[in-house]
């Protein structure tokens, strides 16, 4: 919803408008001021996705870089700057922020935030702390009176009147605001703003957040087929747009369940959880922690959440909020799997000064820290204290506690291994795990972030030869805490084939590698650590893990692949035994997401008849799509080729053997809902849905969940979803889980 003051004519509408996207009513707390501090340098993720966004609401370029190296240290992977585009007054008075978002121009520097030359100097400064600066840009409209002459260019502007109806996605996108609104379907207005995207970059941004892009209308979803629809998206974020594959793009596009369309936008940007943002603060101010579970409907993979933004603090919505709601809400947003959570620093003075000191105290900077570390690990999330209390597990490497009432003696299952646990964050308290129970007392009103200290861990747990295995090593209190650079030296059965493989610093003395087990490993895998000079080696006992064996394709099948291998960046072996396997040449025709990035990868004969390759999915993977080919025949399942869903880390749905028409096969689930049921059900059904069938699931000794059922003939893909003991469902975000078969 657009939420900027309007110039004073049409501020009735405006008025209007802000009311009826308000999600909450107003709330009535005090707020508190909480003290800024100096910390220690923390490592920072590699992708500007992987880490927590600092709205530097209002802040100058010269004032965000004074500050770099406390940002940096906080654990903020990228600082999201307010519109650099020219403003029609050199007002620097708080109340005026919404001059920056009614721009004169397309073009870099203004009188509140600073020039151009600033700008760059910024984003070359912030780039050698490994931070983004992420610019919010304003392109679906303009101010009545530009100050660059193009844009008095009466064909650049929509002339469909003034939105009437908040409902309607004809009003929305292609009506005024109370501004000028650009024809964004025309040549010029996405010309001008690829050039000025590509300025931004140029110059050393990292990424944009488009403000009102829900303004902008697409060519698919809602859109799709109507005399106004447009490819505005397709062009500017399309090839033409410099360094596209290091950016990170988001887009204001406020939920509403009627006219948002969101998951069109999705499919060209990273998403704004508003609805998530409601739920959020509704828990918090509510003490009903269930408010909160889920992403309000979206994946978080492709969401940026947040307590408040800059218009829900300005629009009254959030700020009544104290600063204890605002970290109780940030602890549970920023301690979340996938999402992309963005703080903001709330305006303290002239637009130009830097605002509060809230994101940079000790319980943010500690969720920053968890969250960045977390990256890549599974979510569990448990209620506690009749819902006032919420356990975020992560994998087995970390857990984030959050509570919003009384004090209580915490009793709960857990996956952190066995051992004492003390807060990362400002209260001092410490719990104890013993054989899968995390035990001690929670205080009121707190934030306990609890990371696993062990010296050695790694996932999976029983790696198969052949397969990939993530080993962490914390050299705090160890010989090598204060090396700079660690190598695991490592082999298998009793040190074959031994080896060193650098590792990479994961924050807060965490190292970490990423091991390929030899497919001639029978038994263990053997390793310990070094810096070149000094050894840590255990005492010299060493560590190892147990290996089993590969992964093998099962006699009588056409395709087969392990499901728990289809995680992005890891590699996936495909086995063949179809129509096509006698021929004496055979490739694997593949691609992600809808066939995109397509390659032919050449495949060996195994002696068992089977024909198999492996593949490293793309990080940006979601999907993996594949035919096979003798090149000249094709086998391509019936013209249903197959498709897989990809998961960022750990796979929620596995299905063993992989599905084969006539053949049964086992799926176990191990989804949001796994840890907390008392039962479980497998909804299923084949080629979209036919025959849709319930089974009871059995709980098994690792927590997850399983049921074996028969595919039918001539079934091409198995559709399903689950659901608990409490009638909630777990269908994907709506997507379910789709594996395609052979038939």
């Amino acid at each position: 919803m657009l939420k900027k003051k309007l110039i004073p004519r049409l501020l009735v509408l405006g008025l209007f408008i802000a009311l009826i996207g308000s999600p909450l009513s107003q709330l009535n707390f005090l707020s508190t001021q909480s003290t800024s501090i100096v910390h220690a340098s923390a490592s920072l993720p590699a992708n500007t996705k992987d880490g927590p966004i600092l709205h530097a609401f209002d802040w100058s370029f010269n004032t965000i870089r004074n500050e770099l190296p406390n940002i940096a240290a906080a654990g903020y992977r990228s600082i999201q700057v307010s519109p650099v585009q020219g403003t029609s007054s050199t007002s620097i008075d708080p109340a005026s922020w919404w001059l920056l978002y009614q721009p004169t121009n397309q073009s870099i520097g203004n009188a509140q935030l600073g020039n151009e030359a600033d700008f760059k100097a910024l984003c070359t400064a912030a780039n050698s702390y490994g931070i983004s600066i992420i610019v919010d840009v304003v392109m679906n409209h303009i101010s009545a009176s530009p100050t660059d002459p193009k844009f008095l260019d009466q064909t650049l502007y929509h002339h469909n009147g003034q939105i009437t109806d908040v409902n309607s996605r004809y009003d929305i996108t292609q009506k005024d605001t109370g501004v000028p609104d650009f024809n964004t379907q025309t040549s010029k207005v996405q010309g001008y703003a690829l050039t000025y995207l590509n300025q931004l970059v140029d110059d050393g941004a990292g990424g944009f957040r488009f403000d009102s892009a829900k303004y902008i209308e697409t060519n698919i979803g809602l859109d799709a087929n109507q005399s106004w629809s447009g490819g505005y998206w397709n062009y500017v974020l399309g090839s033409g747009l410099h360094n596209k594959s290091n950016l990170f793009v988001y887009g204001d596009v406020s939920q509403d369940g009627i006219v948002d369309n969101i998951s069109a936008y999705a499919s060209f940007m990273n998403v704004t959880a508003s609805n998530y943002s409601s739920d959020l603060r509704s828990a918090i101010t509510s003490n009903d922690l269930s408010k909160a579970q889920g992403m309000g409907g979206l994946n978080p993979e492709s969401s940026v959440g947040f307590i408040e933004t800059h218009d829900d603090y300005e629009n009254g919505t959030s700020k009544n909020l104290t600063d204890q709601q605002r970290k109780l809400g940030w602890a549970m947003l920023a301690s979340r799997a996938g999402v992309t959570p963005l703080f903001l620093s709330r305006p303290t003075g002239a637009i130009g000064a830097e605002g509060e000191a809230l994101w940079n105290d000790p319980d943010v900077v500690a969720v920053n820290r968890f969250h960045n570390q977390m990256v890549g690990q599974s979510e569990c999330l448990r209620l506690q204290n009749n819902n006032q209390t919420m356990l975020i597990e992560r994998g087995n490497m970390g857990e984030a506690i959050v509570n919003v009432g009384g004090s209580f003696n915490l009793n709960s299952p857990t996956n952190l291994p066995d051992g004492t646990y003390y807060n990362d964050a400002s209260v001092s308290c410490s719990f104890t795990v013993n054989n899968g129970i995390i035990s001690g007392n929670v205080p009121s009103n707190s934030i306990i972030v609890l990371t696993n200290k062990s010296v050695v861990s790694w996932g999976p747990k029983d790696p198969a030869a052949g397969s990939q295995v993530t080993v962490y090593y914390y050299s705090g209190g160890r010989p090598l805490q204060n090396s700079s650079n660690l190598r695991i030296h490592w082999g298998y059965d009793g040190w074959k084939g031994t080896t060193d493989t650098a590792m990479t610093p994961a924050g807060n003395y965490y190292w970490k590698a990423v091991l390929t087990v030899p497919s001639s490993a029978a038994n263990t895998l053997d390793f310990s650590f070094t810096d070149g000079t000094t050894i840590d080696d255990n005492n010299s006992q060493n560590w190892s893990m147990t290996i089993t064996g590969p992964y093998a394709p099962h006699t009588g099948y056409k395709v087969d692949y392990s499901s728990s291998t289809l995680t992005q960046g890891k590699n996936v072996t495909i086995y063949y035994y179809g129509p096509l396997a006698d021929t004496s040449i055979m490739k694997l025709h593949w691609g992600i997401n809808g066939w995109t990035s397509v390659k032919d990868v050449s495949m060996i004969r195994r002696s068992d008849g089977f024909w198999q390759t492996s593949i490293t999915l793309p990080t940006s993977a979601t999907k993996l799509d594949f035919d096979f080919t003798d090149g000249t025949n094709w086998d391509n399942n019936g013209t249903k080729d197959w498709h897989l869903q990809v998961w960022p880390s750990s796979v929620p749905v596995t299905v063993s053997p992989a599905p084969v028409a006539t053949k049964t096969t086992t799926i176990y689930y191990d989804g949001s809902l796994a840890a907390n049921a008392t039962s479980m059900t497998l909804h299923w059904g084949y080629n979209s849905w036919v025959s849709p069938t319930d089974v009871a699931m059995t709980k098994q000794a690792d927590g997850r969940w399983a049921a074996t059922i028969t595919m039918p003939a001539g079934s091409y893909v198995l559709n399903m979803a689950f659901k608990n003991n409490a009638g909630t469902w777990d269908n994907n975000n709506t997507t379910n889980y789709n594996y395609f078969s052979a038939q």
